[in-house]
């Protein structure tokens, strides 16, 4: 097939959960009435595009047809050679807390055919007071402790994990096998390995209509359980303290994810690189410039860059923009040295280094 020299839109797929809320209609258009939707996936593999000469396709089919477009050779890495979409991004509202849950991380998933493993990072948007986040073991909780309080299956395992206090802008690298909830209250921007396994551990003890709870994977989630992954929020990096201020929140060898606040008239650039690029517009609208193609980019919507192809964004009035892609990393050191210039130690933080001599102090509540 013909490959497009320009970005597309796409239409997220919607997936509606038993601790959905409304908050994400502004991002989407969800059926009447509906008052659980739970995640808006702006590039998950049913993802549509809606503009351009491929309007209709899905994101999965566009990666499986022209990978050096839609991969792109970061992609590639990121994926194990897969030809898939290489990052997930999307959209959470916590109306009610998730279920407490872990990810297997590659090799796990490779040695199950489960594709690959799932490092995720979580940016908060919004928060109402006292939501929190639940992250790995506390400090006196053991690994026996933890896998029986599961077990039990009604939300006592909650208190064996650490709780973090939730604020706007908050940024936190969560490694596959770290236990791990979010609280009640959240609206959250998630990256993440474009996987979708999740081993759910515990409920919450809640259950359907039919007085049935959801189904547990305790076997494949306590195999894969790391007891020493304490994540922390971690500080950003400032890439350009003027306008528009850009700042680096996350970098894995997965994925890397930046925030852009423009004022309006604010132009910058986002060279090619050899993987897509996801442009999701938190606030207010810009313009999208490649060579002689244009189109807006608005508040709730997201826009994905073909790997190999440059732009320019101008912000129409002030702007917001978080920028998704997979970066140029080495597979042991979150060093993204194509996408900026800082200490080894700054960008080290913004990976997934997790295992320290002790257990890191959290967030007091």
């Amino acid at each position: 097939m013909t490959t497009p020299a320009h970005p597309v839109s796409i239409a997220p797929r919607l997936d509606f959960k038993p601790w959905g809320g409304r908050q994400l209609a502004a991002w989407c258009t969800p059926p009447e009435g509906d008052d659980a939707l739970g995640e808006v996936l702006f590039t998950a593999p049913e993802a549509t595009v809606t503009s351009g000469e491929h309007a209709g396709m899905t994101l999965g089919d566009l990666a499986r047809t022209a990978p050096e477009t839609w991969v792109g050779t970061l992609g590639l890495t990121a994926t194990a050679g897969r030809t898939i979409f290489p990052f997930l991004v999307k959209m959470i509202d916590a109306n009610a807390d998730l279920s407490i849950q872990i990810h297997p991380d590659d090799r796990f998933a490779a040695a199950a055919n489960l594709g690959t493993g799932k490092t995720e990072a979580w940016h908060v948007l919004d928060a109402q007071a006292g939501s929190v986040l639940y992250l790995g073991l506390t400090p006196e909780a053991t690994h026996d402790d933890f896998v029986r309080a599961c077990q039990r299956a009604d939300g006592s395992a909650a208190g064996l994990l650490r709780q973090i206090r939730a604020e706007p802008g908050m940024t936190i690298v969560v490694p596959a096998g770290t236990p791990h909830a979010i609280g009640s209250g959240l609206l959250i921007y998630e990256i993440q390995q474009p996987s979708n396994v999740t081993f759910r551990l515990d409920d919450w003890g809640r259950v359907d209509l039919l007085g049935e709870p959801r189904e547990l994977h305790h076997d494949d989630g306590f195999a894969v359980l790391d007891p020493m992954s304490w994540p922390m929020p971690i500080e950003r990096i400032i890439l350009r303290d003027s306008s528009p201020r850009r700042e680096l929140l996350a970098a894995t060898r997965y994925f890397a994810l930046e925030r852009i606040t423009f004022e309006a008239g604010d132009r910058t650039t986002f060279p090619a690189v050899e993987s897509p690029q996801v442009l999701t517009c938190h606030a207010g609208s810009t313009l999208i410039e490649s060579g002689a193609w244009t189109a807006p980019l608005q508040f709730g919507k997201a826009m994905v860059i073909p790997a190999g192809i440059d732009c320019v964004l101008t912000a129409t009035e002030s702007s917001c923009i978080l920028r998704g892609w997979a970066p140029d990393v080495a597979p042991d050191q979150p060093d993204p040295v194509a996408v900026a210039v800082a200490s080894a130690a700054a960008l080290n933080q913004l990976g997934t280094a997790q295992h320290d001599d002790a257990r890191p102090a959290v967030t007091p509540l």
